[in-house]
Order: C-alpha cells, then sequence, then structure tokens
C-alpha cells in the first residue's frame, strides 16, 4: 500500500521523511531517492532505493525462544517470525478477542504452535534430502525419515498445544471434563465436544414398566 509523504527535508547529510499516517506495523515501505543534487547544482546523487520491513504484530512469544528449538533446521527467521505471527492470531482468535501478551498460557501456546510448524517445515525439509539427524531442544532424531519418531514428537507437541489452548480458554485445572452441549435432532455436526440426541435415541432409552395384574 503506498502512502502519501507529508514532508520530505535534509539537514545536511540527513534526509527526514514523514509519513502522513505514521509508520505501521506489518507493513514494508520502499523509498526511493531520485534526482537529488547539490545547493549549486554541479553533482547529483545517485539514484536510491530502500525498503524497509517495520515490526510485525502481534507476536507473543520472542523469536529466540523458537529459534533455541529449531535453530538445527536452519529455518529462515522470516519464515518463523510468520510461524510466530499467525499462532498468536490464532491465540487471539481462541480468547475471543485481543490476548494478554503478558499471559504465560498465551505465550506458551504462540511458542509451541510455532514450534510445531517449524518442525513441519523442517521435517518436510530434511526428508526430501534424503534423511538426516537433528534435534529439537534436548530430543535428538537420528534419521529425518524416521515416521514414528516424528509422530511420536508431533503428538507431545500436539498435547502440550491443546493444554495451552485450554488455559487461554480459562480451563487451567488438568483431567478436567469436556463440556458439552446436548441437541435434539438430527445429527449434522463434526464437533466431538457436542453430544447430540436423536428422536431414535430418546424413544429407545425409555424405560417402559408393564402393569402388574392382579
Amino acid at each position: 500500500m503506498e502512502r502519501k509523504i507529508v514532508t520530505v527535508s535534509a539537514d545536511e547529510n540527513i534526509l527526514d521523511i514523514k509519513v502522513e499516517d505514521g509508520i505501521k506495523a506489518n507493513s514494508v515501505y520502499t523509498i526511493k531517492i531520485r534526482g537529488v543534487k547539490s545547493a549549486d547544482g554541479t553533482r547529483t546523487f545517485p539514484d536510491k532505493t530502500f525498503v524497509i520491513t517495520t515490526s510485525v504484530e502481534p507476536m507473543y512469544c520472542s523469536l529466540e525462544s523458537v529459534k533455541a528449538l529449531v535453530d538445527t533446521f536452519n529455518i529462515p527467521e522470516g519464515n518463523m517470525i510468520s510461524f510466530i505471527h499467525n499462532a498468536s492470531l490464532e491465540a487471539d482468535f481462541i480468547s475471543g478477542g485481543k490476548a494478554d501478551p503478558n499471559d504465560f498460557a498465551v505465550q506458551q501456546f504462540a511458542r509451541t504452535k510455532a514450534v510445531l510448524d517449524c518442525l513441519l517445515h523442517g521435517f518436510m525439509t530434511k526428508t526430501s534430502e534424503g534423511g538426516a539427524s537433528f534435534k529439537l531442544g534436548d530430543a535428538e532424531i537420528t534419521d529425518a525419515t524416521n515416521s514414528t519418531a516424528f509422530k511420536n514428537l508431533l503428538k507431545l507437541l500436539q498435547d502440550d498445544l491443546k493444554k495451552w489452548q485450554d488455559a487461554i480458554r480459562g480451563y487451567y485445572n488438568e483431567g478436567r471434563v469436556k463440556p458439552k452441549a446436548t441437541r435434539v435432532g438430527i445429527k449434522s455436526s463434526s464437533n466431538s465436544d457436542v453430544q447430540w440426541t436423536t428422536v431414535d435415541r430418546v424413544l429407545n432409552d425409555i424405560t417402559r414398566n408393564y402393569p402388574q395384574w392382579s
């Protein structure tokens, strides 16, 4: 998106550029400098183009915390930042609005989800290379094509992710019973957390006592 420049001023060798509505996060700015000449007009400054990427928001965990676990995959920082950003947006969605960046559960959810995405990305890369040894934190897998090891590791992270997802929703106690909703009608939902009660089920569950004749 192009943004209108309000003022451009020069102070000796410093060029000051002010943007109309301020610098926005999650944006890429392209600055082109052309036709700049010295005050006496004898010298021309070469044309320059600068591309500036601003901070990514939201980011509910640090790049360093994710990199510490998946650095062996050599995933570009830009990809890791994208994974963290997407995980943070998902945390916002789960919380029903904007998540609290200081909430430990929110931070851990974003970190775990980003690590999962990095793991999938890195695993597929390692597999395409014909298998290799890699580490995830203290865990080491000697063959990247070992699907059993990968699935076990993935399962551990997915279980951890579910725990932090529940915590964001306010379910902090482990071992809680999942909330259930009951509806009467035809089962048409794939949501496993909803217990459907059909008419046939109601009729089949009725216990009838036969009258006792004297």
